[in-house]
């Protein structure tokens, strides 16, 4: 089961989890939030996300990496040198503010250059009881590749057991994240939990596959590079969000006509705009569904 084989990746890693330092609720509703913000296990659990009609539906929006943890450094073959950690968050702040100007409220896992446990990135979200989790990243090509500077394309990812090895390559990459964290590791979790988690991971895996689908159709219409697909690998950043949740990577920053546009003030705007979009819609498909299951 996913959720198992993740957590045993991070005890392996040696990873523990910081304290949240710099989580920023925007628009959030915590008023509105319920008691218990422990997964559900059981059919009602997808419906229990969008269940709330009182007020407006929360958007989670997180910016990989930060502080410490530059992610991924490029391009290959110049001498300007651009940070992952400073794109994700760049967008991640055009997209909050796309999102809440048509009406969504949007908690933010940072705002500043600082570091964020990717397992406390979910729990924010569960605690602000988020319709969606979508976490920024951008892409590096391996070194081993030939030509590794040329590679390119954006690509949006759901949680799942990676197919190809190319996803298991951006899975580890992005995962080592956790050997930044510090602090007491929690040692609360147990199999019967990790069952649980799956479950409920499970239960969310047909609308992040769609959510996928839609975010990587709007960025076609924006992102100048080949479009990827939709693909699944076993994110620990993805793994704690008991919601539909998405990992997009908008582009290769080791390439260089790529980490241009990605860190062009105006491109981001348009890569935020895209994903806004796709969120939209795949919010109103799901609030039509949603309605016809009630008449």
């Amino acid at each position: 089961m996913i959720a198992a084989l993740l957590a045993v990746t991070y005890l392996m890693a040696g990873a523990a989890a910081p304290p949240v330092a710099d989580a920023a609720w925007v628009d959030a509703a915590p008023q509105h939030a319920m008691a218990d913000t422990a997964p559900q296990a059981g059919a009602d659990s997808l419906a229990r996300t969008f269940r709330r009609d009182d007020h407006k539906r929360i958007v989670v929006v997180d910016a990989g990496h930060g502080g410490p943890d530059n992610g991924m450094t490029g391009p290959i073959g110049t001498r300007w040198k651009m940070h992952e950690k400073d794109v994700t968050l760049a967008v991640a702040k055009q997209l909050a503010s796309e999102l809440r100007s048509r009406g969504l409220g949007v908690v933010m896992t940072r705002t500043t250059d600082t570091l964020i446990a990717l397992s406390d990135r979910g729990r924010i979200a569960n605690d602000h009881h988020g319709d969606l989790f979508i976490s920024i990243h951008v892409n590096a090509a391996n070194p081993a590749w030939n030509h590794p500077g040329a590679a390119r394309g954006f690509e949006t990812y759901f949680l799942a057991e990676a197919r190809t090895e190319d996803a298991r390559r951006v899975e580890r990459m992005e995962n080592q994240s956790v050997r930044f964290e510090t602090g007491v590791q929690a040692a609360k979790d147990d199999p019967l939990n990790f069952i649980i988690n799956d479950m409920a991971q499970n239960e969310h895996l047909r609308e992040s596959s769609e959510l996928a689908s839609l975010i990587q159709a709007h960025l076609g219409d924006v992102e100048p590079g080949p479009s990827r697909g939709v693909k699944q690998a076993g994110f620990l950043v993805l793994v704690t969000a008991y919601m539909p949740a998405v990992l997009v990577e908008i582009g290769f920053g080791t390439n260089a006509d790529e980490a241009r546009f990605i860190t062009n003030k105006a491109n981001q705007r348009k890569l935020a705009d895209a994903i806004a979009d796709a969120t939209q819609e795949y919010l109103g498909r799901y609030e039509r569904r949603l309605g016809s299951t009630r008449r």
